[in-house]
């Protein structure tokens, strides 16, 4: 009985790597996706999405979502200016995360769990494309919007 029970937990660093993971393309999301989207809904102008600035957009501080008061003692505030920062500088958390997965995707007791490795080799390809995504002119375009 103990060994099943051990079966059908997966070894702990494919977890962690799954966080990881989940936790990179998480802060892109609300780092960058989510105060480009705002501007465009915001401006009305959803070409910018295709080619953000501060020509089209402002300062992409003004579009955090302003969810509570604008104030150092919301936790929210944090969130989203951490994500920012952390988006800005993405890719080497992106490799990171990628070499993580790859790290544990080919070892057969990873395999053992095979929902568990197909989710791990989900998470590991988007975040490849992230990576890919990093070295597009688009994405130095969006930096730049953001370091604004």
């Amino acid at each position: 009985m103990d060994e099943r029970a051990t079966e059908a937990v997966p070894p702990a660093g494919m977890r962690i790597a799954a966080c990881v993971q989940q936790s990179v393309v998480i802060v892109f999301l609300l780092g960058a996706v989510v105060p480009l989207v705002t501007a465009a809904i915001g401006t009305g102008d959803y070409a910018g999405l295709l080619d953000p600035g501060l020509e089209r957009f402002d300062d992409p501080k003004v579009w955090i979502p302003p969810v509570g008061p604008d104030s150092v003692w919301n936790p929210l505030t944090w969130a989203f200016g951490i994500a920012r920062a952390a988006a800005i500088f993405i890719a080497p958390f992106a490799v990171l995360a990628v070499l993580f997965g790859l790290a544990y995707l080919p070892r057969p007791e990873v395999w053992a769990h095979r929902p568990a490795a197909e989710r791990l080799a989900i998470w590991t390809l988007l975040c490849f494309a992230l990576v890919v995504f990093t070295l597009t002119p688009y994405f130095a375009q969006l930096q730049n919007w953001l370091l604004d």
